[in-house]
């Protein structure tokens, strides 16, 4: 996402890992990352993440990794002790790539999953001239890391209820590795009621996710039966459900 306003003098734009490309008068990203998630299973420890310059001025990057957890529907942050980033801080030049490896210290996951998130930030630029009118941007990257046991999976349940003109999808997954959930949808008879085509968010291991929409949702009745059908990195969800008042 990336938010423009004239009347800034820096811009901040946040990229999560789905998006990787972003656009302000039809500029790109000068700082390109991958990958935009990292997914490995035990006995692997480690991992490469590969940073670009496209731009034309050399760009600061800061990596930091910070344990990911969710309580209450909302993403919690705290710095790992257990997961680096290797180095920490970097200069790239022009046209110049460089790799970043994440690296867990801990003993391979046992069971279940550890979920974390890399942060890799461009840091401004300070006391450069530059054109009046023009904005200073700085890029964050938020890019899932797992680390799971070789048994681990999801598991969900959903809910699907009316609010008003709004519908309301609610998943929890009960199972011990996360869920990542794109193109979620509910649909009854010829009637779909959109939550959004791209990424809508992952459910981690024990957490509860909920979802708002009221596209096609005045159609959409108590009672009535609706499938429920999303997208993951390799599974799909379809599942049958009531709508509850």
């Amino acid at each position: 996402m990336m938010l423009c306003s004239l009347f800034r003098k820096q811009i901040f734009v946040l990229l999560f890992a789905s998006t990787l490309l972003f656009s302000c008068a039809g500029s790109a990203a000068p700082l390109q990352v991958s990958p935009v998630s990292i997914d490995l299973t035990a006995p692997s420890q480690t991992a490469s993440v590969n940073l670009r310059n496209n731009g034309d001025r050399p760009v600061n990057v800061q990596a930091r990794v910070f344990e990911w957890s969710q309580a209450n529907g909302e993403d919690q942050f705290v710095p790992a002790k257990d997961v680096v980033a290797s180095p920490p801080a970097a200069t790239l030049q022009p046209g110049v790539s460089y790799t970043i490896r994440i690296a867990r210290t801990a003993l391979p996951v046992k069971s279940g999953e550890k979920s974390y998130r890399l942060l890799v930030d461009q840091i401004p630029e300070v006391n450069v001239r530059r054109p009046a009118g023009s904005v200073n941007m700085a890029i964050r990257y938020s890019i899932p890391v797992f680390f799971a046991e070789q048994n681990a999976g999801a598991e969900l349940s959903w809910n699907i209820r009316k609010e008003g003109k709004n519908l309301i999808a609610e998943a929890t997954n009960t199972g011990n590795r996360h869920a990542k959930i794109a193109g979620l949808a509910v649909t009854a008879g010829g009637t779909k009621a959109s939550f959004g085509e791209g990424l809508n968010g992952y459910i981690l291991p024990g957490s509860t996710r909920r979802w708002v929409t009221t596209k096609g949702a005045n159609a959409i009745r108590a009672g009535a039966n609706v499938k429920v059908t999303a997208k993951g990195d390799d599974y799909a969800v379809d599942q049958t459900v009531i709508v509850k008042p």
